[in-house]
């Protein structure tokens, strides 16, 4: 019987050898195609639909954004932040990650060793977890930070319209009206990426200046906030996408995340985590290498 069922559905699958990582993976992008282009046909590459790896050192471990694990919040690291001169997503995540703060990112990476390494690294009395997930990654745009940034600095814990944050944006931020010709269309676009979040792929410009993100291959999941919907299935229509209610400080993990038909989980075994560790200090994979100060 294969490690790897090739159907559409979540898998667990508990492996003893590093051949058998190696196999899984190699039959999950054969199965999904991968990468390729995604629903929207592209040629940029960047947001082909590919496989994302994420290494948690203990198996047991849910999934989830380092922001549910904190009590400090976002705003108060984000209130000096500045994006009024073409910042992007990942300006944003290396000034919060500085501060070490919780976050509603989640880090992916696009290099299966080095999930290998993060699954085996520590706790090396329990099993760990390797996940493997497959998604089209967003584009990285200024105003999509721009709107983390400013929901992150909202102090009132209450409920707010979608509309609310876009005359929000557009007062602060004249600029969003070069990309978007009516309030409409800016309301569209903020209930779809903070409705299911997304994935963002660094560019090559913000690897340079983050050595630790470009060692790693680092990726990270935004994701989304919780939706009120007093329009049920009319969430995504633009003459209705501004009358939708969230909840700012909220953090919802996708349910692709929790048990998603193309969420892949290899439980590795404790005894084989010394063996891959040897494996990838051969590769030049050490502590020392990922995570330099």
């Amino acid at each position: 019987m294969p490690l790897y069922e090739k159907k559409y559905e979540y898998q667990e699958i508990h492996v003893n050898t590093l051949e058998d990582i190696n196999e899984i993976i190699a039959d999950y992008n054969s199965f999904y195609n991968l990468p390729r282009p995604g629903i929207s046909a592209t040629d940029d590459p960047t947001v082909y639909l590919q496989t994302f790896f994420r290494g948690q050192s203990d198996e047991s471990w849910k999934i989830r954004a380092s922001i549910q694990g904190v009590k400090e919040r976002e705003n108060e690291i984000l209130a000096n932040f500045d994006l009024m001169n073409d910042g992007n997503p990942f300006d944003l995540i290396a000034y919060v990650q500085h501060y070490r703060t919780g976050t509603r990112f989640i880090d992916f990476t696009t290099d299966k060793d080095v999930a290998l390494y993060f699954a085996c690294s520590e706790n090396m009395d329990r099993d760990g977890a390797l996940f493997m997930w497959c998604y089209a990654p967003h584009k990285a745009e200024w105003y999509t930070a721009s709107v983390l940034a400013e929901v992150a600095q909202i102090k009132n814990d209450s409920k707010m319209s979608v509309q609310e944050l876009s005359e929000l944006m557009l007062k602060k931020y004249p600029k969003i009206k070069d990309a978007f010709k009516e309030t409409i269309e800016l309301n569209t676009a903020i209930v779809s990426f903070l409705d299911h979040g997304f994935m963002a792929v660094p560019p090559e410009t913000a690897k340079e200046s983050n050595l630790r993100l470009k060692r790693q291959s680092g990726c990270f999941y935004v994701c989304g906030v919780e939706f009120v919907r007093p329009l049920e299935g009319m969430a995504r229509i633009s003459s209705h996408a501004g009358y939708n209610m969230f909840y700012p400080h909220s953090v919802q993990i996708p349910k692709g995340l929790r048990n998603g038909n193309a969420l892949v989980k290899i439980v590795i075994c404790k005894e084989l985590k010394e063996e891959i560790l040897e494996y990838l200090e051969k590769k030049g994979i050490t502590k020392e290498y990922l995570l330099p100060d």
